[in-house]
C-alpha cells in the first residue's frame, strides 16, 4: 500500500523528507484556465523531487456547477481537456471527482435531472482521463458538503451507471464515519474502489483519534485494494506531525496484511 498525503505542492519537499511516497495536490494548482507558459512554473516546481503528484483532489471548482439550469458544457470541457493533460505530465494516475460546492444540486432542482447530469459529465470525465491513463475517483461526500453521492455505495451505482473503465469510487474514512456507513460498504467496493483518503477524529492526523483504521485496511484488502492512501486531514503542526502519522499508518497496513 503506497501512503500519501494530501497538500500543496509547495509541502513536496517536508512530505519527501518524511518518507511519503506521494503527494495528492488539488488539480487547481496545475491552473487549468491559465496559459500554458504558467504552467511550466508548475513543472519547473517538482523537478527534482524524488516523490510525484500521483493522486490529485478537487478536480472542480465551486463555481463551475455541473448540476442545476446554468451548466456551461462548452467550458467544462474546456476545463478538463487542460487540467487533465496538465495532471498527467506532472506524473498523476489517479484524479479525484468530489467537488461539493460543483456538483451538489441546487434547491428546487430535479434530483433525476442532477444525477442524469452528473453521469453526463463522468463519461466526458472518462473519454478524457482514457487519453492519458488516469483514473476518476467518484468520492462520496457527507451530507453537510453535499447533497449528492453520500456514500461509498452510491459512487459505485455512479461508476456503474457511467460504464467507462476510467470512472471508479473513493473510500474516505472520514466521510464514511460521517455517514456512519458500514466499513462492508468499502469490502463490497471491490474493483470498482480506485482510491482511499482517511484522517481521525475531528478530522486530525490518522492515530490522533479513535476512527477504526484496522477495520477500515481490512475492508481495503477484502475488496482486493492495494493501490494508494492519501490522508486529507487537518494539521496542527504539517512538519512535526506528518512522519508519526506516516509510521502509524505504515503500521497498521502491516498488521493488516500480516493477519
Amino acid at each position: 500500500m503506497r501512503i500519501g498525503c494530501c497538500a500543496g505542492l509547495d509541502k513536496i519537499a517536508v512530505l519527501e523528507k518524511a518518507g511519503y511516497d506521494y503527494i495528492e495536490p488539488p488539480v487547481g494548482s496545475v491552473m487549468p484556465e491559465r496559459p500554458e507558459s504558467e504552467f511550466g512554473l508548475i513543472l519547473k516546481q517538482i523537478e527534482g523531487c524524488a516523490i510525484r503528484p500521483e493522486a490529485w483532489n478537487c478536480l472542480m471548482p465551486g463555481d463551475m456547477k455541473l448540476t442545476g439550469p446554468s451548466v456551461d458544457f462548452y467550458r467544462i470541457e474546456r476545463y478538463l481537456r487542460t487540467a487533465l493533460g496538465r495532471v498527467a505530465k506532472l506524473g498523476g494516475k489517479v484524479v479525484v471527482f468530489g467537488s461539493g460546492g460543483a456538483r451538489s444540486v441546487p434547491e428546487g432542482f430535479s434530483q433525476p435531472d442532477a444525477r442524469r447530469q452528473i453521469l453526463e459529465f463522468l463519461a466526458l470525465c472518462g473519454s478524457i482521463a482514457a487519453q492519458y491513463s488516469l483514473t476518476i475517483a467518484i468520492e462520496p461526500l457527507n451530507r453537510k458538503e453535499s447533497n449528492v453521492i453520500n456514500s461509498v455505495a452510491e459512487a459505485v451505482e455512479f461508476a456503474e451507471m457511467a460504464a467507462r473503465p476510467e470512472v471508479k469510487a473513493l473510500a474516505d474514512l472520514y466521510h464514511i464515519d460521517e455517514e456512519g456507513e458500514p466499513l462492508s460498504d468499502v469490502a463490497a467496493a471491490g474493483s470498482f474502489l480506485a482510491h482511499c483518503h482517511t484522517a481521525d477524529t475531528g478530522r486530525y492526523a490518522p492515530g490522533s483519534g479513535a476512527y477504526d483504521h484496522i477495520g477500515f485496511f481490512r475492508a481495503l484488502r477484502e475488496a482486493g485494494y492495494d493501490k494508494r492512501v492519501s490522508i486529507e486531514c487537518r494539521w496542527n503542526d504539517l512538519e512535526n506531525e506528518c512522519a508519526p502519522t506516516l509510521h502509524f499508518l505504515r503500521a497498521v497496513a502491516d498488521q493488516v496484511a500480516g493477519e
